[in-house]
C-alpha cells in the first residue's frame, strides 16, 4: 500500500513539474511585452472575394504550358563541397542575393549571389550566429536583414550572412514573414501559447518589431491531423497572401490599413470531406486520400505581379494539379501534365517560388538536355552554355520564367 502512495506522489509531482514548466516557458516580462490587452481581432472582409472554379482542371489533364512562356533566365548555383544543396524548402531572391533553405542536417541555409556564385553556408551549432533547429527564414527588405527562426529565437544577419544579433521570442509559431513594420506569424491551436489566453486559437498574429501583438485573425478551434504545406504565408514585395492547412480560402493582407480580406475561395468537385481532415489521427486522412479519388488544397499558393497559381493534390491518382490564372483577364489554364516543346524549354511548369513578375522552378539538367535545347529560341546563348557545362551531380539550376498575358 505504501508503494502505491509513493507512486501516486511521484506522479502528481511530475505533473506539477510539467505544468510549471509549461507556465514558466515565457517570463512575465515577455508576456507583458505582447500587450495583449490592446490586441484587436481582425474580421476578414468579404466584399471583394472571387470564387475560383477548379473543377474543369480535375483528373489527369494536359495543358499547353509552352505557349504561355514569354521569358526564361537560368541561374546555375555554384557547386562546391560546402555549397551542395539537399531538398529545397524555400527560395528567397533579392536584387543581390539568393537565399536557399534546404534539408541538410535537418535544415540549413545557403547564400548565393545573383549570378549563382556561392557566398556561404551557415554553420550548425550552439554558438552566436550558428544554426540549430531552424524552422523558417524571411528577408526584411526595409532593414536589409535576413531573419532566421529557430526554436525560441530570431537570428538576424546582414544581407551577406554576417551575424548581427538574436532576439528571444515570446511566442511559438510555425511560419512567419517580415512586413515593413513587423511580422505576421502563423500558429496552430496546440502550439503551446497558453499565455496568449483567448488569442491562442487564432491562426494569424500580427506584431510590430517589439513583438507587441497588435491584431489576430481567423479563429481555429482545432488542428487538422493531415498533410501540411511547408508555409502558409506568401510574400512578393507588397503582396502578402495567407492560406491555411487544408482550407480553400486565400486571404490578402493590407499592411497600411491593417486589414485582411478574403481574396479567393476555391471551389471544386471530389473535395475531401472535412471528417477526414479532423480525424483521430493522421492515418484517417492517409487512408481516405489514398483509397478514394479526393482532391484537397494543403495550403500551397504562389503569386507574381501578373498571375496566380493554385495547387490541388490527389493521393489516389498520385498527381498534383497546377492552375495558372491571369490577373488581368481572369483566364485560367492548368492540369497535371504540361505540354511544351522539349527543344525550346526544360520542365519548369511546377514552380517553387516567385520573384516580382517571375516564377522560379528548380531544374536539374541531364546529359541529353543540351543537345535538345542548343537551338532554342527562348533560351539565351549564355544560358545554353550553363546547360552544356552542367553535370548531373551539380547543384540544380534555378529557372526564372515570366508568362505572357493569356
Amino acid at each position: 500500500m505504501l508503494s502505491k502512495y509513493l507512486c501516486l506522489i511521484v506522479l502528481i509531482s511530475l505533473c506539477a513539474c510539467n505544468n510549471s514548466s509549461q507556465n514558466n516557458r515565457f517570463t512575465q516580462e515577455q508576456i507583458n511585452s505582447l500587450q495583449l490587452k490592446n490586441t484587436r481581432v481582425i474580421i476578414p472582409k468579404i466584399n471583394s472575394l472571387t470564387e475560383i472554379n477548379l473543377t474543369p482542371f480535375l483528373n489527369k489533364k494536359t495543358f499547353d504550358f509552352g505557349k504561355l512562356v514569354e521569358e526564361v533566365n537560368f541561374i546555375s548555383l555554384e557547386t562546391k563541397n560546402e555549397s551542395l544543396i539537399g531538398g529545397i524548402y524555400k527560395i528567397l531572391t533579392t536584387e543581390e542575393f539568393i537565399y536557399i533553405m534546404d534539408d541538410f542536417r535537418g535544415r540549413s541555409i545557403i547564400i548565393f549571389d545573383k549570378n549563382g556564385k556561392f557566398v556561404r553556408r551557415f554553420t550548425h551549432g550552439q554558438g552566436p550566429g550558428e544554426l540549430s533547429r531552424v524552422y523558417d527564414m524571411d528577408y526584411d527588405f526595409k532593414n536589409e536583414e535576413l531573419v532566421v527562426y529557430q526554436h525560441s529565437f530570431f537570428l538576424f544577419f546582414d544581407k551577406q550572412g554576417n551575424y548581427i544579433r538574436q532576439e528571444r521570442l515570446p511566442i511559438d509559431f510555425d511560419n512567419f514573414v517580415t512586413t515593413g513594420n513587423g511580422y505576421i506569424f502563423k500558429t496552430v491551436p496546440i502550439q503551446g501559447n497558453n499565455h496568449l489566453g483567448e488569442k491562442e486559437k487564432y491562426r494569424f498574429l500580427f506584431a510590430n518589431k517589439k513583438f507587441n501583438i497588435n491584431s489576430v485573425a481567423v479563429y481555429q478551434s482545432k488542428e487538422p491531423k493531415a498533410l501540411s504545406a511547408y508555409t502558409y504565408l506568401y510574400k512578393n514585395e507588397g503582396l502578402l497572401s495567407l492560406t491555411g492547412q487544408l482550407t480553400d480560402t486565400i486571404y490578402k493582407y493590407n499592411e497600411k490599413s491593417n486589414e485582411l480580406a478574403i481574396e479567393f475561395i476555391l471551389n471544386y468537385k471530389k473535395k475531401l470531406p472535412r471528417e477526414y481532415i479532423y480525424g483521430e489521427n493522421y492515418e484517417v486522412f492517409e487512408k481516405a486520400t489514398y483509397n478514394n479519388d479526393y482532391y484537397f488544397n494543403i495550403g500551397n499558393y504562389l503569386e507574381t505581379f501578373s498571375q496566380n497559381i493554385f495547387f490541388l493534390e490527389n493521393n489516389y491518382i498520385k498527381y498534383q494539379t497546377v492552375i495558372y490564372r491571369d490577373k488581368k483577364t481572369g483566364n485560367m489554364t492548368g492540369g497535371t501534365n504540361a505540354n511544351y516543346d522539349v527543344n525550346e524549354l526544360p520542365p519548369i511548369a511546377f514552380p517553387k517560388a516567385v520573384y516580382k513578375d517571375y516564377f522560379i522552378s528548380v531544374y536539374v539538367p541531364s546529359v541529353e538536355d543540351y543537345s535538345l535545347l542548343k537551338n532554342s529560341k527562348m533560351i539565351s546563348e549564355e544560358d545554353k552554355e550553363k546547360i552544356k557545362l552542367s553535370k548531373e551531380e551539380d547543384n540544380p539550376v534555378l529557372v526564372y520564367f515570366k508568362l505572357k498575358e493569356f
